[in-house]
């Protein structure tokens, strides 16, 4: 018996909304990552501040390239991640709770999306939003305040330009505290 059999709709005879929503948004939800690992495939720029963002949070990161960024190679050799400097295979899945793809090769990071969507894992791929499971916020934080900002893939300015006015009034805060 399949669930749309078990469950009632909340108006029958009416379809799913869902099908519908073109421009549907995202639910702001905070996971804690400390005894998790996360996989990014890439090691460019994009990739390399995906990292840096995740570093306070993830009890894992490793980094899968062939070619890899100073800023991934300082990370690596200060043991903050683990890095495999080779291409992707979908054996990298193996232990991933979470996947950032980030390679400035789009079809690869849509290879890595299906190779997650086979085994359930949520992924974030940088070239296509239509490729996402979820996005990667702008972060504002200091000490455990943490705001995400989205807009839903939409406009990535906006959502820029809101994270940095949060982390203002974050840092204005902070001041106020200090005697």
């Amino acid at each position: 018996m399949s669930w749309s059999a078990t469950c009632a709709s909340s108006t029958p005879g009416r379809p799913s909304p869902y099908k519908y929503m073109e421009n549907h948004l995202y639910f702001p939800m905070f996971v804690d990552l400390t005894q998790k690992r996360a996989v990014v495939v890439g090691a460019g720029a994009i990739a390399a501040r995906r990292v840096k963002a995740l570093l306070p949070f993830a009890g894992r990161i490793t980094v899968i390239a062939p070619e890899i960024s100073s800023q991934i190679a300082d990370l690596a050799e200060q043991g903050r991640i683990d890095l495999c400097n080779r291409r992707f295979e979908d054996r990298d899945l193996d232990q991933a709770d979470i996947v950032l793809t980030a390679t400035g090769d789009s079809a690869l990071d849509a290879d890595v999306a299906a190779a997650c969507r086979l085994r359930r894992i949520p992924v974030n791929a940088a070239s296509d939003k239509q490729l996402c499971d979820f996005y990667f916020p702008g972060i504002a934080r200091r000490g455990n305040i943490v705001a995400g900002v989205t807009a839903s893939g939409t406009d990535h300015r906006a959502a820029k330009e809101i994270t940095e006015k949060i982390r203002a009034v974050l840092e204005e805060e902070k001041k106020e505290e200090t005697p």
